[in-house]
């Protein structure tokens, strides 16, 4: 069986935050990963992922008004 939880981290001990159902004294194995960090910075091209499934023809010559919300300087 697999389980993924939440936990916090306090004084040397995981604690989750969600009641667990295991027997006392069962042995479990436990790895440990930390929530991605939002990035402070917004970066424009991340909006681009999934673009192009959303069936935009005009992409390549009107990327920047996509991208950056502006039509491309002539």
């Amino acid at each position: 069986m697999q389980e993924t939880i939440n936990a916090v981290y306090e004084n040397g001990v995981i604690k989750p935050l969600q009641k667990l159902h295991f027997k006392d004294h069962e042995k479990v194995t436990v790895t440990i990963s930390r929530p991605a960090r939002k990035s402070k910075t917004k970066n424009p091209a991340m909006s681009l992922i999934g673009i192009f499934e959303s069936g935009i023809g005009d992409l390549s010559s009107e990327h920047d008004k996509y991208l950056y919300g502006q039509k491309k300087a002539k």
